[in-house]
C-alpha cells in the first residue's frame, strides 16, 4: 500500500549542502525553514543545530524522501533545540538519521523512523540516537519501523545516559528495534512486535507496556551485573513473545539474576526463553 506525505503540508525547502549550520539560508533551495515551511534532506548531507542560536523550526520534516536518497541533523547543546509542528520523518524512504545529543531537544506532533517498505525496492532505514540527557516529546504517536499502523523499513531508537522519549505512544515494529537506558514516557503505553533491548544499566518504562507474540527482549548479563535490572516498568506489562539472554563470563551453577522488574501488574509471561 503506498503511503504519502499530509497533503496539509505547506511550500517545501531542501537542504542543498553538505555539513554546514541549519542556520545559513543559502544551504536551502528555498531559504531556511520557518514555521510554515517542510524542510527536507536527501543529499546525504548533514545539517548541525549545535550552535547557540534563536531554536530551529520547521512545519514538517523528512530525512530521505526517496529510496535512493538519505540525510542527517545533528541537534547538541548549547542551541535550544529543534521544533516541528507536524510530523518528523526520518528515513521515509531511504536512509535518515536524527542525533539529539548534551541535554539539547526535538519536538514534534508525530515521528516516524523507517516509515515505508517500498517493496520491491530495498526497505527505509532510519536511525534515532539521544545521548547524554537528549530529550524528543511528541505529542501524539511515534512510529519505530513503520508508520501509522503499517509496517514499514528498518528502524533503530537508541535512547542512552539519561535520555528521555516522551510521546503519546510508541509503537516498535517487527523491523523496529527500541535500544538503550534511558527513558521512555507515554500516555497509551508501547506497543513492541520487534526488539526490545538495553545497553547498560536499566531501561526504563514509564506507562504500560505490550510485547506481543512477535517480540523479542534482549538481556545481557555476566558474572558482575546480576542485579542488575533490564528493563523497569511502572505501568501494565503485557508479556509475550520471546526472550534471549546472552551470558558472558564464568556462572556458579544456579545463579539467579532479575531481568525485568514491574511495579503494576503483569498479564501475561514471555512464550519462550533462549
Amino acid at each position: 500500500m503506498a503511503l504519502h506525505l499530509s497533503t496539509a503540508f505547506g511550500a517545501t525547502t531542501t537542504w542543498t549542502d553538505g555539513t554546514s549550520s541549519w542556520f545559513t539560508s543559502t544551504n536551502w533551495d528555498h531559504g531556511e525553514p520557518d514555521t510554515s515551511t517542510d524542510a527536507q534532506i536527501n543529499n546525504g548531507g548533514t545539517a548541525q543545530i549545535i550552535t547557540d542560536v534563536p531554536q530551529a523550526v520547521a512545519l514538517s520534516l523528512t530525512l530521505a524522501l526517496n529510496s535512493d536518497q538519505s540525510g542527517t541533523v545533528q541537534v547538541s547543546a548549547p542551541h535550544g533545540g529543534l521544533s516541528v509542528g507536524q510530523a518528523i520523518f526520518v528515513g521515509y524512504r531511504g536512509k535518515g538519521n536524527l542525533a539529539v545529543t548534551d541535554g539539547d531537544s526535538v519536538s514534534s506532533a508525530t515521528a516516524s523512523i523507517g516509515s515505508l517498505t517500498n517493496a520491491p525496492l530495498p526497505p527505509s532505514h532510519g536511525s534515532v540516537t539521544l545521548n547524554g540527557g537528549g530529550l524528543w516529546t511528541v505529542t501524539g504517536r511515534f512510529d519505530v519501523g513503520g508508520y501509522n499502523n503499517t509496517p514499514g523499513g528498518v528502524a533503530l531508537l537508541s535512547v542512552t545516559n539519561g535520555s528521555t522519549v516522551s510521546a503519546g505512544s510508541v509503537r516498535v515494529y517487527n523491523s523496529g528495534t527500541l535500544m538503550g537506558d534511558g527513558t521512555i514516557s507515554t500516555t497509551s503505553g508501547i506497543t513492541v512486535d520487534g526488539t526490545i533491548s538495553r545497553t547498560a544499566g536499566t531501561l526504563t518504562i514509564s506507562g504500560g507496556l505490550s510485547l506481543t507474540s512477535a517480540a523479542t527482549t534482549q538481556c545481557s548479563v555476566t558474572p558482575q551485573d546480576l542485579n542488575t535490572v533490564d528493563v523497569s516498568v511502572s505501568g501494565a506489562a503485557t508479556l509475550t513473545g520471546r526472550v534471549s539472554v546472552t551470558m558472558t563470563g564464568t556462572f556458579t551453577p544456579c545463579t539467579q539474576f532479575t531481568f525485568t522488574r514491574y511495579r503494576w501488574r503483569i498479564r501475561h509471561l514471555p512464550d519462550t526463553v533462549d
